[in-house]
């Protein structure tokens, strides 16, 4: 039996509630056995962390995560083959910074049930992973051409049933769907799913037990979704500010909604984008080929010029309103950045996203709740998400005070998995071997 004592920090449990302080925990076999307030009895042969003017969070959970670098560097590696190694670092990439568990849409089916496999069985340090397989879409639609490995283009509603069967059979965790024509983030847009059959891809998945993810960027896209009774919106309405018709929709399907702020503040806007890469905590972390691959007069600007980049910049006002709205609204949040697009490089995109999140006016209690309890009920993990007796010992020792400051999330001490201390500096050099 292997048992931990976490002394005198200040537990910050997922909850929502607020900080308990000068509080210890006690692990066992991986489990938090006892939390409180104050000192504990030292258990025999217990090993002890010191966690005296810190803060313990639960271990985070990025909700929106493709296997990608960040870069471009990663496009031909995993768009067109989902190359195994790539897709192994951004796993450890996740872990060095924090993130536990992480759901990650959009895989070949067989090697993302593989994956999973190799991460259950710890045949390398990852975050618990979850899978969609193939995301749905319309025919040459996006994520059409650019996932040929991973896409389903069902043309008719019996088609989109079996498709969604054979999915459920294989055992995947949460659906994706791709239900936009892209007109808010590209010069030229893409062919949209039919709406009848999103909608029956959400009904079969719900008669499977099964959630489903809906992408979509346009206010009316979403509403559809709303309607259909979509479980997860991946990104923020952005093309006008949410309504009543929207926040009473989004609160009668219980929906999450994942704004993936750091999407529309850094991979459309180069300027903002290099400023963060700029910083000392990226340059440190992230593979050298890939902060290339965002360098000037590259592939970055060859995309941005086929984007609408000009419009995104206009809307970020709204999109950052209709965040703070939806919350208000009493609408779940979650963390979930779209890990992996230019930017967003795994881990570091959590927390850049939170830092986001607070500066729309989500309060960072909330936000924190969002990186860990919210994501679990949407997993339906309800052994994950909060530092709670009887769940697994997930956490994050941080050195500062993230309620003072969200960017203090950085700042880690340590990482623990399942009661397991994580070995960060390994697990960079790691990381890094990898250019």
């Amino acid at each position: 039996m292997s048992t931990v004592l976490v002394r005198n920090g200040r537990i910050i449990d997922g909850t929502g509630r607020e900080p308990l302080r000068n509080a210890s925990i006690i692990i066992e076999d991986g489990w938090f056995k006892e939390i409180s307030k104050g000192d504990l009895e030292l258990p025999p042969q217990a090993t002890v962390i010191d966690a005296t003017g810190k803060t313990i969070v639960p271990g985070l959970i990025d909700m929106h995560s493709h296997l990608l670098s960040g870069g471009f560097d990663s496009i031909t590696e995993v768009i067109d083959s989902f190359e195994p190694a790539t897709q192994r670092r951004s796993l450890k990439q996740m872990l060095y910074w924090g993130v536990t568990s992480t759901y990650s849409p959009v895989q070949p089916l067989e090697s993302g049930l593989q994956l999973r496999r190799d991460v259950a069985e710890e045949t390398f340090l990852a975050p618990r992973l979850f899978i969609s397989g193939p995301g749905f879409t319309a025919p040459n639609g996006w994520a059409g051409s650019l996932l040929p490995l991973a896409r389903l283009e069902p043309k008719s509603l019996e088609e989109a049933e079996q498709q969604v069967n054979q999915l459920a059979d294989a055992g995947v965790n949460i659906l994706k769907i791709y239900y936009d024509t892209q007109c808010c983030a590209f010069v030229s847009p893409f062919p949209k799913l039919e709406t009848a059959i999103m909608e029956r891809i959400i009904q079969m998945a719900h008669s499977r037990d099964l959630r489903v993810m809906v992408h979509a960027y346009d206010n009316q896209f979403h509403i559809d979704a709303l309607r259909a009774g979509v479980d997860i919106l991946a990104h923020s309405a952005v093309t006008s500010p949410v309504d009543d018709e929207y926040l009473e929709l989004a609160g009668k399907s219980k929906a999450l909604y994942l704004a993936t702020l750091s999407v529309y503040h850094d991979a459309f806007d180069e300027v903002s984008l290099r400023e963060f890469i700029a910083q000392d905590f990226v340059q440190k972390t992230v593979p050298k080929k890939t902060l290339e691959s965002l360098a000037e007069n590259g592939p970055l600007d060859e995309f941005l010029k086929i984007s609408k980049k000009d419009y995104i910049k206009d809307q970020l006002p709204t999109i950052q309103a209709n965040l703070k709205k939806v919350a208000e609204g009493g609408i779940a949040v979650g963390v979930g950045p779209d890990t992996g697009v230019m930017g967003a490089f795994p881990g570091i995109s959590v927390h850049r996203e939170m830092e986001l999140m607070v500066q729309a006016g989500i309060p960072p209690l909330r936000v924190l709740e969002a990186a860990s309890k919210t994501a679990a009920e949407y997993l339906g993990e309800e052994l994950l998400g909060t530092i709670q007796q009887g769940k697994i010992a997930d956490l994050v020792i941080i050195k500062g005070n993230p309620l003072e400051d969200i960017k203090h999330t950085r700042d880690i001490e340590l990482v623990m998995k399942a009661g397991r201390v994580i070995d960060r500096g390994k697990l960079l050099e790691e990381i890094l071997e990898t250019e």
